[in-house]
């Protein structure tokens, strides 16, 4: 297990100090839920600009907050799907709004409180809206990881898992990852010079989650080569 834990260390180190970019203009976690800790770490604390990936904050207190919310009565799995499958970002806006108004607070900070709730490190998280368009926006990739290890153990998870894309099926992953197909569960995230992408990958019985920010200039061949590596390795 020791010998396993350093060659996948090794393997993923050498694919990111290889990729093009600066290293500390990237950010990766992978945990694995079988051995429950997290095999691969790169930047984990630096906070840098998430691009869509914002959206998952919002679909997590949504989804544990509908029957709360001013929801009530829409269907959640639509409503949750439009966003993080298809990336809506309109949708994703007015339901940032929505959070706050009906909390008669600042939507960042309802969002932070529900994400300290769970244990969640906000260090260095700005939240300015729902779509992750604002640059001044800013997540760390341990963030994102805690959130989606916390929604996986919890009751929503299957319907966290419907909501996302998904390689080589459905949503922003339809024509993507192709290699994975229905193995990978995922937000992407794309703004100029930033790149996110995070979620699930189910590989035969193990099962990881994981999280990559890259707030550089790369070319989108070279980012989806990057991430079909990455996987190979795991």
């Amino acid at each position: 297990m020791i010998l396993l834990f350093f060659l996948i260390n090794l393997t993923i180190n050498d694919l990111v100090k290889n990729f093009p970019i600066p290293l500390n203009k990237i950010s990766i976690v992978i945990y694995s839920f079988d051995e429950g800790k997290t095999i691969f770490a790169h930047n984990e604390n630096k906070p840098l600009i998430p691009a869509s990936n914002m959206k998952l904050i919002i679909s997590a207190y949504l989804i544990e907050n509908w029957s709360k919310s001013f929801l009530k009565g829409y269907p959640k799995n639509k409503v949750l799907t439009e966003m993080n499958s298809k990336s809506n970002n309109k949708l994703a806006n007015n339901l940032f709004c929505f959070i706050g108004q009906s909390q008669k607070k600042s939507s960042s900070e309802v969002l932070l409180a529900f994400l300290k709730d769970k244990g969640i490190p906000t260090k260095g998280i700005r939240i300015f809206d729902g779509a992750g368009l604002s640059k001044k926006n800013k997540l760390t990739t341990l963030a994102i990881t805690k959130l989606l290890i916390y929604l996986y153990n919890s009751p929503y998870q299957k319907e966290f898992l419907r909501s996302l894309a998904v390689a080589g099926k459905r949503g922003t992953l339809k024509k993507r990852l192709i290699n994975y197909k229905k193995k990978i569960y995922a937000k992407t995230g794309y703004l100029k010079n930033v790149r996110a992408f995070s979620g699930y990958y189910f590989k035969n019985d193990k099962k990881y989650c994981f999280s990559i920010i890259i707030n550089y200039p790369v070319r989108k061949e070279h980012y989806w080569r990057f991430l079909n590596q990455l996987f190979s390795y795991l």
